[in-house]
């Protein structure tokens, strides 16, 4: 039996698929879905963005996992594969959040967690009693998972071998525009510390990189876990990249441990300087009034950082703006990836702007983080998008750049990003969407 798992691409505004020869990093998602097939079956992995998909290839099941934007092209994949007689099985946020609408383009759908239903799904299908929907009766525990199967990429069509692992899931904050506490559950998980090191010494040995990023959505979700995995990544030697809230900022010893273990990046969720836009997304645990020290407390240690940044929440005004990246580049902010709120199925936000009657625009191609789907509070939908994208200018414009510069290393490793992230937002590209 052969499997091929696909990870969709998505199209473009004029309705061209979206089509390049390199990404700039690797995914997790399909690399561990195949590691979790049973070993008995052959599975090959496609992703249409770098790859032309062949409806006639020879395989027996396809399986497709994708976010929300990139719907529309996944439904077209499915379509052309049981044109030929080969069954579909999808699986992903959108389909966990949206499993209906996804149930009318697949033979089988996987909601959730994959440890269980995955393996359970190809052998039914083997058994010729293939479900319509596989849903797992509990959260994993994270034990014993295996490591995924990046041998079965071609890592040379990624600039930047950065690969990925994980070390938590799960989230209790629930932000209203996250789908993250729906999928992985309101309680923080974590893998066992001996397990961790062992697969990332696993994909040292088999892929040679010494770059490892953290998919965790807030790696340092438990402290002593995080502090133990940090005090054996040293002797390794590594360079890795993570995830955290901005309160990684108040920890002194922490951080220290960050710097000592090697960590060259840590991506936070920021958000919003406006008190009112952080509490219409429930964003509690942002402290406004600390940005600055915790901020600066990363840069102290030569730790680079991102921050992200959401525009169009029901604080914001037309001078959030300026205000944003005025303040962006007073902290000197290494680099910044600014997006539009985009309601996803599952999200809170998408439940209240429904209940308002405030979504206008119902095509999945445009959730993907920079086009306007409704109708913010406090401006229009082409004021939002413009200013969006004016603001993206002005913090990758030349001055910006140049007054953002540190002594610290870690700020000129940046500037060679911040000179491409220039180039794509002058041609009005999101620079995370060629990620």
């Amino acid at each position: 039996m052969k499997v091929l798992l696909i990870q969709p691409s998505r199209f473009r505004d004029n309705n061209r698929l979206d089509k390049r020869k390199q990404r700039w990093l690797l995914g997790m998602t399909l690399p561990y879905i195949a590691a979790l097939t049973p070993q008995d079956v052959q599975v090959q992995i496609k992703d249409d963005m770098l790859e032309e998909i062949d409806f006639r290839e020879k395989c027996d099941l396809v399986g497709l996992t994708f976010m929300s934007h990139q719907a529309p092209r996944a439904y077209q994949l499915a379509a052309g594969f049981r044109r030929q007689g080969i069954p579909v099985a999808m699986g992903g946020f959108h389909a966990s959040l949206a499993p209906e609408e996804c149930q009318e383009h697949a033979d089988a759908i996987v909601i959730g967690e994959a440890e269980e239903t995955w393996p359970q799904l190809i052998r039914d299908f083997q058994a010729g009693q293939l479900q319509p929907r596989y849903k797992a009766e509990r959260l994993s525990d994270l034990k014993n998972l295996p490591t995924p199967r990046y041998d079965l990429l071609d890592l040379k069509k990624y600039k930047l071998l950065n690969i990925p692992s994980q070390t938590t899931r799960g989230c209790p904050y629930a932000c209203n525009y996250c789908e993250v506490t729906q999928v992985y559950g309101g309680k923080f998980r974590h893998r066992p510390v001996d397990e961790v090191i062992d697969e990332i010494k696993t994909i040292q040995r088999l892929t040679g990189s010494q770059f490892i990023y953290f998919v965790d959505d807030n790696f340092i979700a438990n402290r002593r876990h995080a502090m133990e995995i940090m005090e054996k990544l040293i002797p390794l030697g590594l360079i890795y990249g993570c995830l955290a809230t901005t309160n990684v900022g108040d920890d002194a010893e922490l951080l220290d441990l960050m710097a000592r273990s090697g960590c060259l990046h840590v991506n936070i969720g920021m958000e919003s300087i406006n008190p009112q836009s952080l509490k219409a997304i429930n964003k509690k645990q942002n402290k406004i009034k600390d940005y600055e020290r915790q901020f600066r407390a990363l840069r102290d240690r030569g730790i680079g950082y991102s921050v992200n940044v959401m525009f169009g929440l029901d604080g914001d005004g037309p001078d959030i703006f300026d205000a944003t990246v005025d303040f962006l580049i007073h902290i000197k902010a290494p680099v910044s990836f600014m997006f539009i709120l985009a309601p996803r199925p599952g999200t809170k936000v998408r439940e209240q702007l429904l209940r308002e009657g405030r979504i206008f625009d119902h095509d999945w191609t445009r959730y993907c983080g920079f086009k306007v789907v409704y109708h913010p509070k406090y401006m229009t939908p082409r004021q939002l998008e413009e200013e969006y994208w004016r603001a993206n200018r002005r913090f990758y414009s030349p001055l910006s750049i140049l007054r953002r510069l540190t002594t610290h290393l870690y700020s000129w490793h940046m500037l060679p990003f911040n000179l491409y992230f220039a180039w794509c937002v002058r041609r009005r590209i999101q620079p995370l969407d060629y990620y």
